[in-house]
């Protein structure tokens, strides 16, 4: 039988083996390509928090309207959208709302929506999936059930039905955020269960088992840390498709309703003004790309570096 001094060096070494993961974790950002990323995620972030300020450096919000900066067929006046010194992006046709806020204030909903999704799916996933690993039989085949149930539901459909069903009143970012979340767990959820099953045979775990170590202590102190690496890598990397999901609800007109900015429905009314106004377009679509590509980026960077096998020195 094993003792628990038996157990330590095998925890001890693995302790010691986090700091040059760590040091790779710090060089691999440093490269140019990521360091970008990391630049446009943290100006995308603090423009969602500073909004307000930024939008009051042009002496615009995003609600008011200009018709003075309309055209006689209401589209904007000017070249470019409308760019001017007191209109940075240009404004909206047909309404004349400042554009420059419209972005930043759309950082808001679209960064909110994706990182509540992300932490929503990534807890229930993260959950099941240790359960299934560790407790097996039955429990497992209920939990493989759920996500080949949900794996099989067609999202979008239900997404659209669910919206319709909603009254207007009802606040949209947490009914996005809910639809996303429970339609994103499953994925976490199958990677963490195939770790758990290799993590609950290793010779500690099964000490603390025969030691009598309850399941919540295995769950917090033994399976938890030994996934979490994995977890953090998966949500990184699914968060860009959490923000181009509330950006597509919104473009399909079931997501953020008007006014409140959002880069998906900015970006389904520009498909009306293309011809006329080329830059409503590019000014939200830039943004939403920058965003989830700088995403997809660090979740890249980050996979690499805690990857012995395609981590690069």
């Amino acid at each position: 039988m094993m003792t628990t001094s038996d157990a330590l060096p095998a925890e001890a070494a693995a302790s010691l083996d986090e700091r040059p993961a760590r040091r790779s974790v710090g060089r691999a950002f440093l490269r140019p390509l990521p360091l970008a990323a990391a630049v446009v995620v943290l100006v995308s972030v603090l423009a969602a928090l500073f909004a307000p300020q930024l939008a009051a450096l042009s002496g615009n919000d995003p609600f008011t309207y200009h018709a003075d900066a309309l055209g006689p067929d209401t589209a904007p006046a000017g070249a470019l959208g409308g760019v001017s010194g007191d209109h940075w992006f240009g404004v909206e046709p047909g309404t004349g709302r400042d554009l420059f806020s419209l972005v930043i204030y759309g950082a808001r909903v679209s960064l909110l929506v994706g990182l509540a999704s992300t932490l929503l799916a990534t807890v229930i996933g993260v959950v099941l999936g240790i359960v299934a690993g560790a407790v097996g039989g039955v429990v497992e085949k209920l939990v493989d059930f759920a996500t080949d149930v949900t794996l099989g539901f067609p999202f979008l459909i239900f997404a659209i039905a669910l919206s319709a069903l909603f009254p207007l009143e009802a606040p949209r970012a947490l009914l996005l955020t809910l639809v996303i979340g429970m339609f994103g767990w499953p994925g976490i959820a199958r990677v963490v269960a195939a770790e758990t099953r290799v993590i609950v045979q290793q010779p500690y775990v099964v000490a603390s088992r025969v030691m009598g170590a309850r399941f919540g202590h295995l769950f917090r102190h033994q399976v938890l840390p030994n996934v979490a690496s994995t977890v953090i890598v998966f949500s990184c990397i699914s968060l860009p498709g959490r923000i181009a999901a509330e950006a597509t609800l919104s473009f399909l007109g079931v997501g953020m309703l008007p006014p409140t900015p959002s880069w998906g429905r900015s970006i389904g009314d520009a498909i009306n003004w293309l011809l006329v106004d080329p830059a409503f377009l590019l000014f939200p679509a830039a943004a939403l790309f920058l965003v989830t590509f700088s995403f997809t980026i660090l979740g890249d960077t980050l996979r690499d570096a805690l990857d012995p096998r395609g981590g690069r020195p």
